[in-house]
This record gives C-alpha cells, structure tokens and sequence, in this order.
C-alpha cells in the first residue's frame, strides 16, 4: 500500500514523550510492508532526525511548530493552531498530486482541518478520547461554577464528533477509551490498537534501589502537577514517618520553581528535572506511583512500569485504561490513606514487590504486546478496500 501518514509530532528514536513513541513505533511498522510519506511538524532542534527519517521512508514533508509554548497565552496558541493547519494544507497538496491508498493521521486534533479526499479512505488515531475528562470535570463540578465546566465539555464534545465522523475507522488506545466513543459518537467505526507496553526496554535487567518512590510526568502539565501535588502532601509524610529510608524520586520537566523549593527542604526527595533515560528510572525503583485523579485514555507511564516489572500503585482511574487485576497485577486505591497502605507495604515486603511486579510484567506481555499492534493494525488496513 502506499500510504499518506500525518503526524504533529516528529516520530524518530528516543523522542521522550509517550505519544512521539507510539508514532514512531507505529510509522516504523507500516515502513516495514508499505510505501510510507510522511508529513509531520517539527520543533527547533529536531532537524538532526530528518536524514534517518528519509532513509527509512519512502517520502518526508515537514511544516515548523513554534517554539515553547506559553501555557494559556493567547498569541501561543493561535501560533499552535496556525501550525496544524499548515500541517494538513501541506497533506492536502501532497494528496492531490500522489496517489494514496490510505491516510492516516495521529491525535484528535490533527483532524480538526482534515477534509478526506474522495475516494481514498482515512483513519485517525485518537491517543485520548479528549470529551472525557472534560465530561469528569464538568459532573464533579457543583453549583454555579458548573457553567465553565460544562462550555469546555460541549465545546470539546462536539469538536471530537466532528472529527471522528470523517474517518473511515478510528483507533482508541483502550477499551475503555473505545466504549466512551461508541456511546458518546455512535456513528463511528472505532476499534482497539493497543498501546504497546515498555517500548525498547522490556528485555533489560531490573536494578533495584531499595526504597525508591518513582513519580514521573511532564511537569508543565497541570494534571501531572496535581497529581504529584496529592503524594507529596497527602500520602508521603506518613510514608517518610514509617519508612525513614524511603527516597521520593520525581522525574520530569517542567516542575514550577515555588514547588522544587519546597520539595528540596526534603532531603529524601530527589528532584531530577527531564531525564533523557527514563528506562533507567523505571528499572532503579522500588515502587511506581502514579496516582492519577482525572482520567484519559491509557496511562502509558503506568503501562511502562508493569513493562519493566515494576509494582504500581494508582488510582481506579489510572487503571481504568488498562484494566489490570487489582491485586493480583497493580494495586488501586481511591484515597490517601489506601495509597499510604499499599506503599508502605511495597516497601515493607521484598516478596510482595516481586510477585506484584512480576505478575504485572506477564499482563502487559500478554496484553499490550508489539505483535498485537501489528495484528490489528494489518488487519485493519487489509479490510479497508472491502
């Protein structure tokens, strides 16, 4: 087949975000079979990728983003908006002079400008069903200040229905996030292309640091910031209380400066800023913590630690995506003093580390696996013509 694939994000090896690397990994396999062009945007400093990209492909068209973006600055985003639709005028011309048998594009929000060609079927990836969180916020939400809540739900909800129904088939992560497509977009044709799990690690050696607490995530993102705002202040005293040697490891760019200078008072936190090896975070730590309290789609960073043969201990909805065996494969608690619990046991007991771990390791093998991904993704494409 010859096939037109749209990205936002630049797909090359090592890119650090959890998207970046489904993109390569899915560009990667669709390259092995088919001819592949790709049309992408590219932030400053990525330009040293475009000659492996080039070898491995059989076309490359390239559209620059802009550079750091001011969070809620007005003229940012309109740059950031302005970038995707260059991205997808460059696709459109691309398609009306090339001949195509399917094109495919990442993240929601890259379909927003689409237009299918005639004839030539299209599928979106959708990394996140993005009206669910949306929706979350809007039902906590109480009283009068429901209003905003519920603008940003509708807005949103009915941006992705429109993006969606242009697409011949659309791939969610996970069967939760497929189950909400199929009730809140009931005209779609959605299927499951799992995450797969540990990308390029699964086969390295754990290393353990005994007592080691991992958090990791962008911190320039306020979830991930809230999140790790909840451990540090409603689970990690009393685990520092009852295991005095624990380390609290957080990992991740972006951290606001106020909260580091008050994390660093702490001696047994360390905070690493972005780390380019975040396999070696994975493999060093005790404990994988990730208490996730808004929900989207699969959480790949929990994922990757029941790759790496980490035990994990989050929320109902970071496991909602992945749907490990409370218990058996990942330890789910939905308050502080439950999460306080299965930490401290984890760090208490060797035994129950290595059988939680191991056990979520087996799950993601025979659940997320590679060859998985490339068995529906084949399928799929194979059954487009009929």
């Amino acid at each position: 087949m010859n096939v037109l694939f749209v990205s936002p994000f630049l797909p090359y090896p090592g890119v650090p975000h959890a998207g970046g690397k489904l993109v390569y990994f899915h560009l990667q396999t669709l390259a092995r079979k088919h001819s592949v062009h790709l049309v992408s945007r590219y932030f400053p400093g990525e330009e040293r990728h475009f000659g492996r990209l080039r070898k491995m492909i059989g076309g490359l068209d390239l559209v620059p983003a802009p550079g750091p973006v001011n969070a809620g600055s007005v003229p940012s985003t309109w740059e950031t908006v302005w970038s995707y639709y260059r991205l997808i005028r460059k696709a459109g011309e691309i398609v009306t002079r090339e001949t195509f048998d399917v094109c495919q594009l990442e993240f929601t929000e890259t379909g927003v400008f689409w237009v299918s060609p005639r004839d030539v079927p299209a599928i979106l990836t959708c990394h996140d069903i993005i009206a669910k969180p949306s929706f979350r916020r809007y039902e906590a939400s109480r009283g009068i200040s429901k209003a905003v809540p519920w603008c940003i739900w509708k807005t949103r909800h009915m941006m992705e229905k429109k993006v969606v129904l242009k697409f011949s088939r659309v791939f969610t992560l996970s069967e939760e996030d497929r189950e909400w497509a199929e009730r809140l977009y009931p005209k779609g044709s959605f299927r499951v292309l799992r995450y797969p799990g540990g990308l390029g690690f699964t086969d390295q050696p754990r290393r353990e640091v005994p007592g080691r607490i991992l958090f990791l995530g962008a911190l320039n993102r306020p979830q991930n910031i809230e999140s790790l705002q909840y451990f540090w202040e409603k689970v990690w005293p009393a685990v520092r209380e009852r295991v005095p040697d624990a380390e609290f490891r957080v990992v991740g760019g972006g951290l606001p400066r106020e909260m580091e200078r008050k994390m660093s008072g702490d001696p047994r936190i360390v905070v690493t800023g972005f780390v380019e090896n975040i396999e070696e975070e994975y493999k060093s730590t005790s404990v994988f913590v990730a208490p996730i309290l808004t929900g989207g789609g699969v959480i790949v960073k929990i994922l990757d630690a029941l790759a790496a043969g980490v035990p994990v201990v989050t929320t109902p909805y970071g496991n909602e995506g992945i749907r490990a065996r409370e218990g058996k494969e990942i330890l789910v608690a939905d308050n502080p003093n439950s999460f306080t619990t299965n930490v401290i046991s984890l760090l208490e007991h060797s035994g129950l580390r290595d059988s939680l771990g191991w056990a979520g390791k087996v799950f993601v093998e025979q659940n997320f696996s590679p060859d998985m991904f490339i068995s529906v993704l084949e399928e799929t494409y194979n059954g487009l013509g009929r």
